[in-house]
């Protein structure tokens, strides 16, 4: 039988007489916590409490309760502990955290696992639907299936926009989404097919939550105002939320389709949190002229942008004032970039035109130097982050433009601040595809490119020919290859099946996780909003690149980027912290 005793715990070892026993420090064995593991709800409005109590054991065996200990608990975002034991849950999110109980070194341990379960009604729909749920028995079937987004995706923390979309059962009026992991309970309520996330929402899920995994499901049944029947659920999904802490706006250029100017063209912007992309270096902007093809320089808050297209003029445009970028540096004749990369420091600008690379000075536009090719045509620069390398594709084959060939291998060449250094191939050249468009990630170790297949194209005239072309090809596909030309891996994931022109890889910012984000531009249907003529969008996919080390596919299925105009052609998205 268990004693209850005041006891009073001397740390120096020393007894010290109380009106029950004497016990000192040596006398503990060991600390236990009362309750050792409790899982509670919260709900976002009051905090849920817990009170913990420590017994002691010591060495003869007997267990008694305890105030003679400091309380500490291992996630602080998950809620708070005092002095006496008492635990509060955060009221924001849920989350695990360990609960320990220390006496003179002498520690003991409990876990709480916080659920954090929020119920969603949206539209006219009364509050007893919550109850009239939760008491229906569904059925499972075929439908509601969720179309969009798809199984396998993973978003980040801050995504604002992502929209749920799902095809409920004939005679149904009424669905719940329920968004459930280890520690959330998310559950909306809609009389719609559709349902769209917010930032605040991931932030919930996302505090705290290992790995990030999410079952996603879908219910729907007939409601008449007071009962529920007919209840189905539709198969699961599961999505990963993972951490993303870039803030500021994206960046894309999109081709314009109202025939304005031909193939006029403008730079896009969508800032954080927004619902809408705006323009921001427009067609009128560039003097009338067609814009496309930009590099951002943040170190000196420089854009550069090529206009009307092929071999065109480049400009470089203040962007000090995201609301109000100015002109800095205007065309002229003997400035010319097809496409273009900003040295980080923000020196020098590499530009190809005419399948020739040369180097400029983004300060003054002076041309400082033509880079020796070895004889060959190159396209599609890029620049190392940390200044030291570039990235070139040397042709081999057919070369038409900067932005049509084929026969494209990967090159790298060293930069010393003056020179640059020999090439070194690092993807070669083969006669069965076509390698283009590389990008090197923000941590500088990995490389994004493109990589068509030859396939039967069939030409104006009717005429049927074998073709890797660089330019809109269908069969274009998502790779990756280290910095030092090794573990070459095709991104299958993010390529989805079929022939989707996934094309212009490009990277977000550097989070402070174990992934990084790629974003490319796709004709995959956005289920959601289908472009009426098939054209490309902006997607996104989280890449791990661990799993590439050990030759697993780092990609994750992708993602529509919100705010953009699902019926634009929109290509080359470039994060800006602004």
């Amino acid at each position: 039988m268990i004693r209850w005793f005041p006891l009073i715990f001397i740390a120096c070892g020393t007894p010290e007489s109380t009106d029950g026993e004497v016990v000192i420090s040596s006398d503990v064995e060991s600390i236990r916590i009362d309750p050792a593991e409790v899982t509670i709800e919260t709900g976002g409005e009051a905090p849920t409490e817990v009170q913990f109590t420590a017994w002691a054991t010591t060495k003869e065996g007997e267990e008694v309760e305890t105030s003679m200990v400091s309380w500490a608990i291992s996630n602080l975002s998950a809620g708070s502990i005092d002095e006496n034991g008492t635990f509060l849950s955060s009221t924001l999110n849920g989350g695990v955290t360990n609960v320990t109980a220390t006496h003179v070194g002498i520690e003991g341990s409990a876990t709480v696992t916080i659920v954090y379960k929020k119920d969603l009604v949206t539209g006219d729909l009364p509050a007893g639907i919550v109850d009239a749920f939760d008491a229906a028995t569904s059925t499972s079937g075929d439908e509601p299936a969720l179309d969009y987004p798809h199984d396998g995706v993973t978003v980040p923390r801050n995504l604002n926009g992502l929209a749920f979309a799902w095809d409920a059962p004939p005679g149904s009026n009424v669905s719940r989404i329920r968004l459930q992991s280890g520690i959330t309970d998310m559950r909306v309520y809609t009389s719609d097919e559709l349902w769209y996330s917010d930032s605040d929402l991931w932030a919930t899920i996302s505090a705290s939550n290992t790995g990030g995994e999410v079952d996603v499901v879908v219910e729907s049944g007939m409601w008449d105002g007071s009962a529920l029947t007919s209840v189905v659920q539709g198969p699961p999904l599961q999505l990963t939320v993972n951490r993303l802490d870039a803030r500021g706006s994206v960046l894309y250029w999109v081709a314009r389709t109202d025939g304005s100017a031909g193939a006029a063209g403008d730079i896009m912007r969508i800032p954080f949190g927004s619902t809408e992309a705006e323009a921001f270096w427009s067609f009128e902007d560039a003097g009338g002229e067609c814009v496309g093809c930009h590099t951002l320089v943040e170190s000196e808050n420089k854009m550069i942008v090529t206009h009307a297209g092929v071999n065109g003029n480049f400009s470089v445009i203040d962007i000090s004032d995201p609301d109000a970028p100015e002109l800095m540096l205007g065309v002229e004749e003997e400035r010319r970039a097809t496409f273009h990369a900003a040295s980080p420091d923000g020196q020098h600008l590499l530009a190809v035109a005419n399948g020739q690379a040369r180097l400029y000075s983004l300060r003054t536009g002076e041309l400082m130097q033509t880079i020796d090719t070895e004889g060959y045509q190159v396209s599609h620069p890029d620049w190392s982050p940390d200044g030291e390398d570039i990235v070139l594709v040397r042709v081999h084959e057919t070369y038409m433009s900067d932005m049509n060939f084929e026969g494209g291998e990967i090159i790298q060449m060293s930069f010393d601040g003056s020179n640059f250094g020999p090439a070194e191939v690092l993807v070669p050249h083969s006669s069965e595809y076509n390698n283009y468009y590389p990008a090197y990630a923000p941590d500088g170790n990995w490389i994004a490119f493109n990589r068509a297949v030859r396939t039967e194209i069939r030409s104006p005239d009717g005429s049927i020919h074998e073709s890797s072309t660089s330019y809109a090809n269908p069969s274009a596909e998502l790779w990756l290859v280290g910095r030092d030309g090794d573990h070459l891996t095709k991104l299958d994931n993010a390529n989805s099946v079929g022939e989707l022109q996934n094309s212009f890889p490009r990277w977000g910012p550097l989070p402070d996780d174990d992934v990084l984000w790629l974003a490319f531009s796709t004709t995959r249907e956005y289920e959601v909003d289908p472009s009426e003529r098939n054209l490309p969008q902006i997607w996104l996919s989280a890449i791990e690149p661990e799993k590439a080390l050990d030759g697993v596919d780092p990609s994750s299925v992708a993602f529509w980027l919100p705010a953009q105009d699902s019926q634009s052609d929109n290509h080359l998205a470039i994060w800006w912290s602004k």
